[in-house]
């Protein structure tokens, strides 16, 4: 596999305002069932917007019989308002030891919620672009907290 060496993460997943909501709240997302291809790997989604932590609960392993499932844990880089409200989600995978790929994440709406995900991985201290992912459609819900 040929790895392209990149200077700085794409724009796409880090925005650059950090400000939380007016309203912070949790938002739980599962995957659409109208989605194409083989069921995805992200099986749902939490996102405390308020302790700026995301947990996900995804296959660890398939065979053509079971999936097995696992956590992963990420953390909320950035929650940028949108004009129609709804804010865009940039979040980061916590990689697990010995793991040479992050997985950078942004979950936003354009009349449904999209996740799009890609994978660095770091050669020295130079990121490389491993991965992109197609966008995921998924069904969210939200609760404010007030």
């Amino acid at each position: 596999m040929k790895v392209q060496f990149i200077r700085f993460i794409p724009p796409i997943f880090f925005a650059a305002a950090t400000a939380a909501p007016a309203v912070a709240g949790t938002i739980t997302c599962i995957p659409a069932p109208g989605n194409a291809g083989p069921a995805p790997w992200i099986r749902r989604i939490f996102i405390d917007e308020h302790s700026r932590t995301v947990n996900m609960d995804v296959v660890r392993h398939r065979t053509k019989d079971t999936d097995t499932m696992g956590k992963m844990r990420a953390e909320l880089l950035s929650m940028d308002e949108t004009q129609g409200g709804e804010p865009v989600y940039v979040f980061n995978a916590v990689p697990a030891a010995g793991s040479e790929v992050t997985n950078l994440f942004r979950l936003f709406k354009t009349g449904e919620w999209r996740l799009v995900g890609a994978g660095v991985a770091f050669v020295g201290k130079v990121p490389a672009l491993r991965a992109i992912e197609p966008g995921i459609v998924f069904d969210c819900k939200r609760s404010d907290l007030g």
